[in-house]
């Protein structure tokens, strides 16, 4: 006899087996694939929210990402500083 699965069950494993898929196809492109797999992911994951009452997810996603651009500008001077010396 076939077990009935809940929606969301369902839902929560298309979302995990989709995401699995697209980072084995963007394995070849190496990490610029899967930086675009988790951006991706991480917009999902913010409207989902959004959808659901949780608005906040965007404005966490934009600090993790102004936190990033941050680190990223630091290494980049290093870089330059490095090479002018």
């Amino acid at each position: 006899m076939t077990q009935a699965v809940d929606p969301a069950q369902r839902r929560y494993q298309n979302r995990v087996t989709h995401l699995q898929a697209r980072q084995s196809a963007n394995l070849a492109r190496g990490p610029k694939g899967i930086a675009a797999v988790w951006w991706d992911q991480a917009r999902a994951y913010a409207t989902r929210a959004e959808r659901d009452g949780d608005p906040e997810m965007w404005d966490y996603l934009a600090r993790a990402l102004e936190n990033w651009c941050q680190q990223a500008e630091e290494r980049e001077q290093q870089r330059k500083q490095g090479h002018a010396q």
